[in-house]
């Protein structure tokens, strides 16, 4: 679904990425880990888009995307989740989710009813603007926007942070049954390891702009892979 290969970003002349190689098969789920400021967000970044990449490619279902602007890979089924619960605040849940379906390939109004299945919390805060819903609800909703796209690869960035107890047992749950009951693959960049043991097929651990470390998820639990994630 997504072959990652000798991907090389930079910030400037502060080089971030050196050669990164990563794949996710199709309906498969891959959790990128590593410590803060090793280049997981870049990485992501850069896969969708929004950070041109100095060198290397990203091809997307057999489809070089790599010079693509990041609504044609949403378009071709990219969904992209970032890092910090964003959405419109001024507009209601119901608003948020209509938007998205209108820059969306299909504005089939059936995937707004899909995605508020995953978190049927929001149904209830359909008027409710954005601005006024907790952290872990604004995250929900971050999620089901994207979801609103009928992604194929649904790409995550630490979906948990900041979010309290609760909701991140419910985000956990929704991204398990998009993954093993709808089938859909998932690239996601989450600090907790025993999340992560619990959903991923394979991992990445990302040390100094490079992957260090892959393989099956049955792995993570070993004390090298603990010891590269160490604070």
């Amino acid at each position: 679904m997504l072959e990652v290969t000798g991907l090389e970003a930079a910030y400037g002349r502060a080089r971030v990425l050196f050669g990164v190689d990563l794949a996710v098969g199709a309906g498969s789920l891959m959790c990128v880990m590593g410590r803060n400021g090793v280049g997981k967000t870049t990485l992501l970044n850069t896969i969708m888009g929004v950070l041109a990449p100095a060198a290397g490619t990203v091809v997307f279902d057999g489809e070089d995307v790599t010079r693509l602007p990041t609504h044609e890979r949403v378009r071709r089924g990219m969904g992209y989740v970032p890092q910090g619960h964003e959405t419109f605040p001024q507009l209601t849940v119901a608003e948020n989710l209509l938007v998205t379906l209108e820059a969306s390939r299909h504005r089939d109004r059936a995937a707004v009813d899909e995605a508020l299945d995953v978190f049927p919390r929001l149904k209830d805060l359909l008027g409710r603007r954005a601005g006024f819903l907790s952290g872990g609800q604004q995250q929900q909703l971050a999620i089901a926007r994207t979801l609103v796209t009928r992604p194929r690869l649904l790409i995550l960035d630490e979906p948990t942070e900041g979010v309290q107890p609760s909701i991140v047992a419910e985000i956990e749950a929704a991204i398990a049954a998009l993954h093993r009951e709808r089938g859909l693959a998932v690239l996601l960049v989450e600090q907790y390891l025993e999340l992560a043991l619990r959903l991923a097929d394979g991992f990445a651990i990302i040390e100094g702009g490079a992957v260090r470390r892959s393989g099956p998820a049955g792995e993570l639990a070993d004390a090298d892979v603990k010891a590269l994630l160490a604070v």
